[in-house]
């Protein structure tokens, strides 16, 4: 897809650029403010629509703080951007920001190492989200697998059992209900006693037996899972999305995987 991309004006003084979005199914073209194209490196196929990032506007991205700040923000501007013109797109700045990050952790000592290697995981799973919407499971089952890897220097457990099960959910995803299973208990067995982690992890065993055809055993994972969640507290930004409601479409999607 081309991206027709336009300086446009919101009535105010807000330097806007007009992008392709998905939007209830249908592309359409939504204004986004220029210094949010300029900091993620995403104007891909329009670069010869839009100007070069000036001095200026890299005197911005240097003063957005320290170097973890500066790559936070970047993050999240990857995941904002996914969202209107979607992963194919964003894959490749995001990668190439991950570059960037990762030469940054080699020179930084002490806490700032921690810091970015931290926050560098985090960068490997969103790409591998990133390369599983595409379609690319080679890169996918890569940068997933980096993040895991690098969970577990940081110490970070309920990272660990987050990306556990993310491998889980990429292995039946990709054909590999079997592997999904035991990547699964391993989630399970790191995530926190109670977590909603350890919720998450019970979704992923119940839908992998759902996939290999054990009906039985999928519906008692999922009610686990429910009993689970009813004594769950809150872990911040892991599982806040899970209720009975998701608990029960996610047992829905597994009936049509394999008639549970």
């Amino acid at each position: 897809m081309n991206a027709v991309v336009r300086a446009g004006s919101l009535g105010d003084d807000t330097d806007t650029v007009v992008v392709p979005a998905r939007i209830h199914g249908r592309i359409l073209f939504v204004p986004v403010p220029r210094r949010v194209v300029l900091a993620s490196g995403i104007a891909g196929p329009a670069a010869t629509a839009t100007p070069a990032a000036t001095p200026a506007a890299a005197t911005e991205l240097a003063d957005m703080g320290s170097p973890f700040e500066h790559f936070a923000q970047l993050r999240r501007v990857m995941i904002q951007t996914d969202n209107l013109i979607g992963p194919r797109h964003v894959l490749p700045a995001l990668q190439q920001h991950l570059v960037s990050l990762a030469t940054r952790r080699r020179f930084a000592r002490g806490t700032d190492a921690i810091e970015l290697l931290a926050l560098e995981t985090r960068y490997e799973e969103l790409a591998g989200w990133f390369a599983q919407d595409i379609g690319d499971e080679r890169t996918a089952h890569g940068h997933t697998a980096k993040a895991l890897d690098a969970s577990h220097i940081t110490g970070d457990t309920d990272l660990t059992a987050y990306i556990l099960g993310r491998k889980a959910q990429l292995a039946v995803d990709t054909g590999h209900p079997a592997d999904a299973l035991g990547l699964a208990a391993a989630a399970r067995r790191t995530a926190r006693p109670g977590s909603r982690l350890e919720v998450i992890a019970v979704l992923h065993e119940a839908h992998a037996r759902a996939v290999l055809g054990e009906g039985s055993e999928a519906h008692r994972a999922y009610d686990t899972a429910l009993a689970l969640l009813g004594r769950a507290g809150s872990d911040g930004v892991w599982g806040s999305w899970l209720d009975a409601a998701y608990i029960s479409t996610a047992r829905a999607r597994s009936r049509r995987a394999r008639r549970v």
